[in-house]
């Protein structure tokens, strides 16, 4: 880690009893990432409960805990864009990437979405397993990129759950063929949010692509080239921040 004088505090997600008055208390997974960073008595980090947010300094070093002074509090700030990811489960640990990734880029939540190509069928145990697992990725993402706020990790569902339900925002699909798609910038233009499914290996079937439009999404591109399931699932959050954040800072 950076010591240099002006650096970004470390982030850390703590529990309701690490908080203790004006004294906060790093134990277990946040202690080990603190030794793992090397804070020192005199140094800084920001702590995040809830919707609060803490500045401290670290006082002293004890076995198994870190003790430190509050030095400021303030409210957590909603991100200005909201983008919500709707990724076709993938074989392996493929989705892991996704997450970690799309949480760095500023993913509002992360929803795994079986559909007819999908190879993983998972049972009731695994998928909770998996869940488990996307939302430890997200949240040691998050520590590490700096952001006050985790992700929401949504159970696995199915496509056809997600088109019944709805989705927030601007409907979003990610389309390889780049002649059928409406321009991306256009379609976002002056929204904050927007919900985006992408496909697996091989991309959503003909009968999928048929009902998600007739509900009434916006077929996109995410280039000139055809992307890995993984990739465009990472592609599509930078591409929106970025188009989104234009229209967000001219409102």
């Amino acid at each position: 880690m950076n010591k240099e004088q002006g650096h970004t505090p470390p982030l850390y997600f703590v529990e309701p009893q690490m908080v203790l008055g004006n004294q906060i208390a790093l134990t277990g997974e946040a202690y080990r990432h603190a030794l793992a960073q090397r804070l020192s008595p005199g140094e800084a980090f920001r702590a995040v409960l809830g919707e609060t947010e803490y500045s401290a300094v670290v006082e002293a070093l004890q076995p198994g805990k870190l003790l430190a002074s509050i030095t400021a509090r303030m409210r957590v700030t909603p991100p200005a864009i909201r983008i919500h990811l709707y990724a076709a489960l993938l074989k392996h640990q493929s989705l892991d990437l996704v997450v970690e990734k799309a949480t760095e880029l500023g993913v509002t939540s992360f929803t795994p979405i079986v559909t007819n190509r999908t190879i993983p069928r998972l049972s009731e145990d695994k998928a909770l397993a998996r869940r488990d697992r996307w939302a430890r990725v997200a949240k040691a993402a998050a520590q590490q990129s700096g952001r006050g706020s985790l992700p929401e990790i949504h159970e696995i569902t199915t496509l056809g759950e997600v088109l019944d339900r709805g989705v927030a925002g601007v409907p979003l699909l990610a389309h390889e063929h780049e002649g059928l798609t409406a321009d991306l910038a256009s379609a976002t233009k002056g929204q904050t949010e927007a919900s985006i499914i992408i496909g697996p290996e091989g991309g959503l079937d003909a009968s999928e692509v048929e009902r998600v439009l007739a509900k009434g999404f916006i077929p996109v591109s995410l280039g000139p080239y055809i992307l890995k399931a993984e990739t465009a699932g990472i592609a599509a959050v930078a591409v929106l921040m970025s188009f989104m954040s234009g229209c967000s800072t001219k409102r």
